[in-house]
């Protein structure tokens, strides 16, 4: 009884990333790149979805739609189950390439449209494009299903940073970009295994990753947040730390919201969409933390039910989970003679 119970927690906690992932980024995705001032101005404090709205006031994208941010971590989630548990570059990236050429193509950033057209062209999908001046966070906002796949059984560090290179370096090749994917995909990891408590989880981040900017933000997050948790001073926090799509921003930002609100996943991802700048991104990486840590239980009902697509994450989140089970040798598929 103990193992089916500790067993129902785990694909809790699965289902609770997937599904935080694609609701941070759905609730983040109307009012992507607009100042925390604009947002508030126009809507007070966002707490639910709400339309994408174009400069004529027709809507763009309905209410509850994810973006390309979980269109391309389902992308390495089905390219996970289908590998059993590795990845593969070239199935990950020419479902990438499906993102590109379909309606979410829109959603897409500069670097990983780029990259993906230059693999259109030479079937390449790892050579990523680097070296700009700031690297934005597109890696990091998709790589959740890799800390997923990492987190049951025996952990091999060399082995799940192979992993986080090969699904950044089909779009993206700048070290802290790739730095700040491996945060969050470790983070993911620890809290599925709940060896740290939330308290504790940017400390131990940090001795796993490099030094670079992306640390040095994390530090600056981690002692704000020590006094965070109130809305004024969770928005102050947030433009001292910053909100924009530059990765070691975006990345500190998703840290801070989820250890200012770790046992609260609404109030931690709507921290994170009112405070403008790269909404969806942040949103979603700090949904992806909270649902993780929290577990598919805690995340209010009329946020699923409103969700575009949701009966994707139900689907995808067991078959991942099975899939980690069988890579980490604890799950035996039994065929009936």
């Amino acid at each position: 009884m103990e193992r089916y119970r500790d067993e129902r927690e785990l694909q809790g906690r699965f289902l609770g990333c997937l599904l935080g992932l694609a609701i941070g980024d759905a609730l983040g995705m109307p009012v992507e790149g607009w100042p925390s001032e604009r947002i508030r101005e126009q809507y007070g404090w966002i707490d639910r979805y709400l339309p994408c709205l174009g400069p004529d006031g027709q809507v763009e994208t309905p209410a509850g739609e994810f973006t390309d941010d979980t269109e391309l971590a389902l992308c390495l989630v089905e390219s996970l189950i289908g590998a059993h548990g590795v990845v593969d570059p070239e199935a990950v990236g020419y479902r990438f390439l499906r993102v590109l050429r379909s309606d979410s193509g829109r959603f897409l950033d500069p670097t990983t449209r780029r990259a993906l057209e230059r693999a259109a062209e030479t079937d390449d999908f790892q050579q990523g494009i680097g070296g700009e001046q700031r690297p934005n966070c597109s890696a990091a906002a998709r790589i959740a299903p890799i800390g997923l796949m990492h987190s049951l059984g025996r952990f091999n560090p060399e082995i799940f940073t192979r992993d986080v290179l090969r699904a950044c370096l089909i779009t993206h090749s700048d070290p802290e970009a790739i730095n700040g994917a491996l945060a969050i995909a470790y983070a993911v990891r620890l809290l599925v295994a709940a060896e740290v408590p939330p308290e504790m989880l940017i400390e131990d981040v940090l001795h796993f990753i490099d030094e670079d900017a992306v640390a040095r933000r994390l530090r600056l997050a981690a002692s704000l947040a020590a006094h965070g948790g109130k809305r004024e001073r969770d928005l102050t926090n947030l433009r001292e730390i910053g909100t924009s799509s530059y990765v070691a921003e975006a990345v500190a930002a998703a840290f801070y919201c989820f250890a200012a609100h770790p046992d609260d996943f609404a109030a931690a991802v709507l921290t994170a969409v009112n405070a403008g700048g790269d909404t969806d991104s942040i949103a979603a990486m700090t949904g992806a933390l909270a649902g993780t840590y929290l577990g598919a239980q805690a995340i209010p009902a009329e946020l699923v039910d409103g969700l575009e697509g949701r009966m994707y994450l139900l689907v995808a989140a067991p078959g991942l989970f099975q899939t980690a089970q069988r890579r980490a040798g604890l799950y035996l598929r039994l065929r009936r003679r």
